[in-house]
């Protein structure tokens, strides 16, 4: 899809919000999985969605963490 979208389109990703809700909250495996999608997308006009958060463990920081590393590793392409 990458390849056909380029940058003439937003290529929206809806990450899975299961990291969000597992009883630890595992950064590397967050970072490693944006990591992937975003070199895979790289030539593209991208966004992601983070959405259908039913449960965040009663930890918000997690939500904001997940911002901060996908941040990171857009900041690093």
């Amino acid at each position: 899809m990458a390849e056909m979208l380029g940058d003439q389109y937003i290529f929206s990703r809806k990450p899975s919000p299961t990291d969000l809700a597992l009883p630890s909250f595992d950064e590397a495996g967050v970072r490693a999985e944006l990591r992937a999608e975003m070199q895979l997308t790289r030539d593209c006009r991208m966004e992601f969605i983070m959405k259908d958060n039913h449960t965040i463990r009663h930890d918000p920081y997690r939500v904001v963490r997940w911002v901060q590393i996908a941040r990171e590793e857009a900041e690093a392409l």
